[in-house]
């Protein structure tokens, strides 16, 4: 079976890149499909008569596999950029260039397409790519949507049109979140089902085989600090790590370039090495979760919208939901009961892929 894979492709994001990597992985390991990532951009230089900055962004590429020689001549966000492409050519990706979406022609070339996971249906950043995430180019029984996003808790009046008639065509829809499933209901009047994250689908192990060791020392207990929003507890954390002993490796610290740079493959050795993880990051506290990891929940500081709908589902479905950092204190930092976790978690997988399973064979033989 031939499956197209819709999602963000992002070429700096954690989650996105791994749950990307999970949606192929799985469709590979469990269903034996021959998955693709379908995506569209805008014309590649190349092809576009600007072959000297083609070549230059191949040159840089090869540069960037020596770190400490390539952040020195082009800094740490190139090296960063180039340790994501690296590690994404374990996910078999299709580009389209010069499109507006994916080419109506792509769907004779596949049986069945999924749209998601990850923040697809979020207007505020991917309504410019709906036409693709809502498998506009895709016959209506071929749509599937799994632990699709919206990232939101309500669509406002002047999108639901927009939603209503992007979605309306799917044979299958499942989401991540329970705001998710609430939007669907009254939207479509369908109840759809609330799936992990396909990250959680694998196991450690087999993070693992796809990690790589990071440029810090790991053999040193530490604790990670990764947040895509504005950090508020000033250095609180850096006072108790110092106080018991600690290292503290902090991502997307542009002034520590080994951490700065690192691609997901050291994301998933950081997390997995680390004592203790602080982050307002979804993916970063589900990958916590899966090496059974102490772990600190932090709300999103400097967004325009609220993004913690993905955190309350996710928390409340483990049992964690005592992990906010506005609820915990200084001597329950360690205490992370992981006492019924896999139980829950053996469950979920479950229910993940007979979802899976169903809508595949349904899409196949409508």
């Amino acid at each position: 079976m031939k499956v197209g894979i819709v999602t963000i492709v992002d070429n700096t994001n954690y989650g996105n890149r791994l749950q990307n990597y999970a949606v192929y992985y799985i469709l590979k390991k469990n269903f034996d499909c021959k998955a693709v990532t379908l995506a569209s951009y805008k014309e590649k230089p190349f092809f576009n008569g600007q072959y000297v900055i083609w070549l230059k962004t191949q040159i840089v590429k090869q540069i960037c596999r020596l770190p400490k020689i390539a952040e020195k001549r082009f800094g740490n966000t190139i090296t960063r950029w180039a340790n994501f492409q690296f590690w994404s050519k374990k996910i078999p990706t299709r580009s389209y260039y010069s499109k507006d979406m994916i080419p109506q022609e792509v769907n004779g070339k596949y049986d069945v397409f999924i749209a998601g996971s990850d923040q697809i249906w979020n207007y505020n950043f991917s309504a410019h790519k709906f036409n693709d995430y809502f498998l506009k180019f895709a016959s209506d029984e071929k749509k599937i949507a799994l632990s699709a996003s919206f990232g939101i808790e309500n669509i406002p009046d002047d999108w639901k049109q927009i939603y209503i008639e992007g979605l309306s065509p799917f044979t299958h829809i499942s989401v991540r979140e329970k705001a998710g499933q609430d939007i669907i209901k009254k939207l479509l009047g369908k109840d759809v089902p609330v799936l992990i994250d396909p990250v959680m689908m694998l196991t450690k192990e087999e993070w693992l085989k796809v990690a790589k060791p990071p440029r810090v020392d790991v053999e040193k207990p530490y604790v990670l600090k990764y947040y895509l929003g504005e950090e508020a507890e000033g250095n609180r954390i850096d006072l108790w790590a110092k106080k018991n002993g600690y290292e503290v490796y902090e991502l997307l610290n542009e002034k520590i370039p080994e951490l700065y740079s690192a691609g997901p493959g050291e994301f998933i050795s950081l997390i997995s090495n680390a004592a203790l993880v602080c982050s307002d990051s979804f993916h970063c506290i589900v990958m916590s979760i899966i090496f059974s990891k102490p772990f600190i929940v932090y709300s999103r500081i400097g967004s325009n919208s609220d993004m913690s709908t993905r955190l309350y589902t996710l928390l409340d479905k483990f049992g964690f939901e005592n992990r906010w950092k506005n609820t915990l204190k200084e001597d329950e930092y360690m205490l992370c009961d992981y006492r019924g976790v896999n139980k829950i978690l053996e469950i979920e997988r479950k229910r993940f892929l007979e979802y899976l399973s169903n809508s595949l064979k349904d899409s196949c033989n409508p």
